[in-house]
């Protein structure tokens, strides 16, 4: 077996513990700031998780330097190279380019994590604690509902793939 279908695995695994876990307390019982952190958390293992099965799709193709790809991008590039086109990695690249997209959405705000905001003005938040309301260049809408569909489409995406690759 693969490390990177363990890798992938385990990365699902965490995301779906995390959304458990506020799911346990209740989402109406969260604080914004607790359904921001568990989505933007959610995002970062998602992001690994959709790292990890570019490079186990390029394992499968036998790709030799799995380590080099890096998104949609490179696997259909690097597949390019030795002749190969298969339906999973030109999927890949679709939903990433796809702005519509549920991949294309979880990237960009895997992105914006790493963005430094910009301070607008300090605020009181609902707990009447001052809080410094920050702006990012692409301001991600932080949501329960939009990190339950990335797990759920990263899965049924994974689960599709896999099943594509044992036929191959």
């Amino acid at each position: 077996m693969s490390t990177h279908i363990s890798a992938v695995n385990q990365k699902l695994v965490f995301a779906r513990q995390l959304l458990r876990m506020l799911d346990i307390k209740g989402s109406s019982g969260s604080s914004s700031h607790q359904i921001a952190a568990t989505a933007q958390s959610v995002a970062v293992q998602l992001h690994q998780a959709w790292l990890w099965h570019c490079r186990n799709i390029a394992e499968g193709y036998k790709l030799r330097d799995v380590e080099s790809i890096t998104d949609g991008d490179s696997l259909v590039a690097q597949l390019a190279l030795q002749g190969k086109c298969p339906g999973e990695a030109v999927e890949l690249q679709t939903l990433q380019h796809d702005s519509n997209s549920w991949l294309s959405e979880l990237l960009q705000a895997h992105k914006n994590i790493y963005l430094l905001p910009v301070v607008r003005k300090a605020e009181m938040d609902a707990d009447r604690l001052p809080m410094i309301s920050l702006d990012g260049p692409a301001v991600v809408e932080w949501t329960l509902e939009s990190a339950q569909l990335w797990l759920q489409s990263m899965e049924e995406l994974i689960d599709r793939h896999r099943e594509m690759m044992i036929e191959f």
